[in-house]
């Protein structure tokens, strides 16, 4: 079951980081309260970036979703943890696998 988990949090990371769903992204990228001026940037622009941090959010998305909200902090957490560490690792070797 975790496995099966684990890989819909990296879809769901893989399709953020990756624009596969722009409304949501153009949503993300307006936030204001979270803008950079010194870059250019928010939060979730830079966030995007990165697999270990979007893999963390999408892990506790999936883990409230699968668990239907009934779940206790430190499974969620431990979950979301997990997720991050696999979708970097999963990002890292498919990128790997794509050099040429």
């Amino acid at each position: 079951m975790n496995l099966y988990l684990l890989l819909a949090s990296y879809g769901l990371c893989f399709g953020l980081m990756n624009e596969k769903a722009p409304f949501l992204n153009r949503l993300l990228y307006r936030v204001p309260a979270m803008r950079d001026e010194a870059h250019g940037t928010n939060l979730f622009t830079r966030m995007l970036d990165c697999a270990y941090c979007t893999g963390f959010h999408t892990g506790w998305v999936v883990w409230v979703v699968a668990s239907r909200g009934r779940t206790d902090i430190f499974d969620l957490l431990l979950f979301a943890f997990a997720s991050s560490a696999f979708c970097y690792a999963l990002d890292t070797l498919l990128r790997w696998f794509e050099q040429p």
